[in-house]
C-alpha cells in the first residue's frame, strides 16, 4: 500500500501517455502470456489437442507471441519516454491498446462468441485501458473488434462457418464438458477478473480525486488560495447556530488592503496579484487552526474566529495589521509599504449575520478614521 500511494498512484495521476503504456503493456502482457500458457500446455497434451482444430491453434499461438514481442518493445520505448510529453508518447498509447483488444477479440471469436468467458477478458483490458488512457484511446480497438465480431458472426449465424473456429466443437455441445474446458474457464475468468478489478477501483479513486478538485477549486479562491465568498458565508450559516444555541462568543474580522487601486493604477494589475497572494499568505500563516480565512472580494478579506473573545480577535488583527506593515513589496525597483483597515466584532450567542454588518461597519469606521486602524466593538 506505501508503495502504491507514494510511488505508483503518483506517478500515474498525472496521466502521463507514455507511464500509462508501460502499466498497459506489463498487464497486457500478463493476460496474454496467460493465454499463451494454456494453449502451450493443450498443444502438449495430445487429449486436450484433440479438442482445438491444430492448424488455427498454431496460427493463433504465433499471433500471440508477435503481440506480446511487440508490447514488450512498446514497454522499453514508453519507459524511455515516461517523463516527456509528446506526440510519439501519445501515439503509443493507441499502439498498445489496440493491438491487445484486437488479440483478444480473435481469441473471443476463435473461442465461441457466446460460449466463453474470452469477452469478460476483453472487457476486463478496456476497463483497464480507461482508467489509464482518454476515450479516445479505446475508440480504434472497440471499432476494429466491433467490424470483427460482426464479421465473425454474420457467416456463423447464416451455418457458413463453425460457431467456434479455433475448437473442433463447441465448448458447450450438449456433451458433458472436458476436464480441460473446467480448468480453461476456471482460469480465464480469474484472469479477466482481478484487472477488471483493478481498472474499476482506480477509476472510482480518479473519480473521487476529480471531484475533490473540483469542490476545492468552487469554494476557494485560485489567486490568494483561501475560502471565497461563497464558502466564507456557508461556513458563517454553519458555526452560527451552534454558537447561538450554546450563548458562545464569536468574533469576525474584516480588512481591507489601503489605497490598493493606486497599486493597479500605477503599477499594474501583476503588481496588485503580487500583494493579493501575499495577503492570503499572510492570513493563512497568521490565523488559528479553525480559524476560516477567506477573500470576499477584490481587496476585502475576513477571518470568522469561533469560539473567540474580542480581546482576542483585535490582538489577532493587530498582529495581522503589523505582520502587513513589515512586507517590503518592491514593484518596478520602488519600495512600497502597504497597511490595512480593520474592522471586528464579537458576537455573544451567534448571530453571524449581523456580525458581518458590524464588523463591515466598524470597517468603514476605520477607513474613515484615516485607515491602518483596527476598529472594535462587541454586539
Amino acid at each position: 500500500m506505501i508503495v502504491w500511494h507514494d510511488v505508483i498512484d503518483p506517478w500515474l495521476r498525472e496521466r502521463h501517455p507514455a507511464r500509462g503504456t508501460v502499466v498497459f503493456c506489463l498487464v497486457g502482457l500478463l493476460l496474454l502470456a496467460c493465454l499463451w500458457g494454456l494453449q502451450a500446455y493443450a498443444q502438449s497434451r495430445p487429449d486436450v489437442l484433440r479438442l482445438y482444430v491444430p492448424e488455427q491453434l498454431q496460427r493463433v499461438q504465433q499471433s500471440l507471441v508477435g503481440v506480446m514481442l511487440w508490447l514488450l518493445v512498446l514497454a522499453g520505448l514508453a519507459w524511455a519516454w515516461r517523463d516527456r510529453n509528446h506526440r510519439i508518447s501519445r501515439l503509443m498509447s493507441y499502439l498498445c491498446v489496440t493491438p491487445v483488444v484486437w488479440m483478444l477479440v480473435v481469441l473471443w471469436a476463435g473461442y465461441g462468441v457466446l460460449d466463453t468467458p474470452m469477452a469478460m477478458v476483453t472487457i476486463a483490458s478496456l476497463v483497464m485501458a480507461r482508467a489509464l488512457f482518454p476515450l479516445r484511446v479505446l475508440m480504434p480497438g472497440m471499432v476494429l473488434g466491433t467490424l470483427l465480431v460482426v464479421a465473425d458472426q454474420a457467416p456463423t449465424a447464416l451455418g457458413w462457418r463453425p460457431i467456434a473456429p479455433l475448437l473442433a466443437a463447441p465448448v458447450y455441445s450438449g456433451e458433458p464438458m472436458s476436464w480441460w474446458w473446467t480448468v480453461w474457464l476456471t482460469v480465464v475468468l480469474n484472469v479477466s477478473v482481478w484487472p477488471f478489478i483493478v481498472g474499476i477501483l482506480y477509476l472510482f479513486k480518479s473519480l473521487a480525486q476529480r471531484r475533490a478538485q473540483l469542490e476545492h477549486l468552487a469554494s476557494t479562491d485560485t489567486l490568494t488560495g483561501l475560502f471565497n465568498r461563497r464558502e466564507f458565508m456557508g461556513r458563517l450559516a454553519q458555526v452560527s447556530g451552534p454558537h447561538e444555541a450554546g450563548g458562545q462568543p464569536l468574533s469576525l474580522i474584516m480588512m481591507d488592503i489601503d489605497h490598493f487601486k493606486r497599486i493597479n493604477d500605477t503599477f499594474g494589475h501583476p503588481a496588485g496579484d503580487v500583494v493579493l497572494e501575499r495577503m492570503g499568505a499572510l492570513l493563512s500563516a497568521g490565523v488559528r487552526p479553525g480559524d476560516v480565512a477567506a477573500r470576499l472580494g477584490g481587496e476585502e478579506f475576513a477571518v470568522l474566529m469561533p469560539q473567540t473573545t474580542l480581546a482576542e480577535a483585535s490582538a489577532v488583527a493587530r498582529q495581522l495589521s503589523e505582520s502587513l506593515r513589515q512586507i517590503n513589496f518592491v514593484f518596478d525597483g520602488q519600495p512600497v509599504r502597504l497597511t490595512m483597515s480593520v474592522g471586528v466584532v464579537e458576537a455573544c450567542g451567534g448571530r453571524g449575520e449581523q456580525a458581518l454588518s458590524a464588523a463591515d461597519d466598524n470597517l468603514y469606521r476605520a477607513k474613515g478614521a484615516g485607515r491602518d486602524q483596527v476598529v472594535s466593538s462587541r454586539l
